[in-house]
């Protein structure tokens, strides 16, 4: 029997799964940035045991796409999978139609795979 009043929404089965927000700064590897880009910062979503599995998850997706690492991240910020979306709007609000939507981050975090923030590059000098 349903009590009245207002219906509560059902939760995805992973809305309160822990996943990663992992800070990654990447430079050209065996895959080079796009042109003039000599390297970028990106969000890496994943999940992980802990924040040590969550770094190195997040590592190895940038490492797959053949871009190369030059430091071990130092932060790594926990969230709930809900979360998602709405860091989404606070971060970045003119290209949430540009990345994945909740449904999409939470099949991607049920399937072990790392979701990208967008790549911020750089130019740096040559000396």
């Amino acid at each position: 029997m349903r009590s009245f009043g207002k219906a509560r929404r059902s939760l995805h089965p992973l809305a309160d799964t822990v996943v990663w927000a992992v800070p990654i700064h990447a430079q050209p590897g065996v895959e080079q940035l796009p042109p003039p880009l000599t390297g970028a910062y990106v969000q890496v979503f994943c999940r992980g045991d802990d924040a040590t599995m969550a770094a190195w998850a997040a590592m190895q997706a940038i490492e797959h796409m053949g871009y190369s690492i030059p430091q071990v991240p130092t932060t790594v910020n926990q969230m709930r999978a809900a979360d998602y979306e709405r860091f989404v709007a606070d971060h970045w609000p003119d290209l949430a139609d540009e990345l994945p939507s909740q449904a999409e981050f939470y099949q991607a975090m049920a399937e072990n795979r790392a979701i990208f923030g967008p790549f911020g590059g750089y130019v740096a000098p040559i000396s």
